[in-house]
């Protein structure tokens, strides 16, 4: 089975092991709530425990938006080694939530990320403040950051290939859109925005970007 409860000091913690595909998974998760509705109420909060093999961002996205739509909070996400034996040593990242809003379906934060916090969103992200190096995005649309980014940004789970990522200071460690991670890229001291162009992530400054459409550059 790849989906089962823990009952901790700290809370109720999802297990997530090893599973075939996400369709399956996220049927397994809402049959395991079904099994237990009279357990759970709306708005109540949970921690994801995931092992380092299933720890996918485009799966973590669907998962936090799946449980989200059931009425359930995710506090934070735990990546633990083999055998998930002890969520006390699991490598910990707390899901951001306070100072946000939504318009649109694009959750706005207006706050700095620290190291150790990450935000999951299914569609576009907008950050006013900088993201600290140990913070990380993962977005199915874009990123946009009027900020600095320092910290790991992933775009594009959703949307695929024409999602963006911009930020006043774009300075990741790595960033991916869609399938395409990037960490050589060129630093840039301008506001820039990262994109896929001819197959390949591009980072220009935001004033000169040529984004690629459908029939060709723009």
């Amino acid at each position: 089975m790849a989906v089962d409860f823990r009952m901790t000091k700290k809370g109720l913690v999802l297990l997530i092991e090893n599973y075939q595909t996400i369709d399956s998974l996220k049927q397994e998760i809402m049959t395991k709530f079904s099994e237990a509705d009279d357990f759970f109420a709306e708005g109540d909060e949970l921690s994801l425990m995931l092992s380092q093999d299933t720890s996918k961002p485009d799966d973590i996205v669907k998962i936090v938006s799946l449980l989200g739509d059931m009425g359930l909070k995710v506090k934070d996400i735990l990546v633990a080694g083999k055998g998930m034996k002890n969520e006390a040593t699991a490598q910990k990242y707390d899901l951001v939530r306070e100072k946000v809003t939504e318009v649109r379906g694009a959750q706005v934060h207006k706050r700095t990320l620290r190291s150790g916090q990450i935000v999951v969103h299914n569609f576009d992200v907008i950050i006013f403040g900088n993201i600290n190096p140990g913070a990380e995005v993962i977005a199915g649309g874009s990123v946009i950051v009027f900020g600095a980014a320092r910290g790991v940004l992933r775009a594009g789970y959703s949307v695929g290939d024409s999602s963006v990522i911009a930020a006043l200071e774009l300075n990741s460690p790595l960033i991916q859109i869609g399938g395409l991670i990037s960490q050589d890229y060129t630093r840039l001291d301008v506001p820039s925005v990262a994109h896929i162009r001819t197959g390949r992530i591009v980072v220009e400054p935001a004033e000169e970007a040529r984004f690629e459409s459908k029939e060709g550059r723009s």
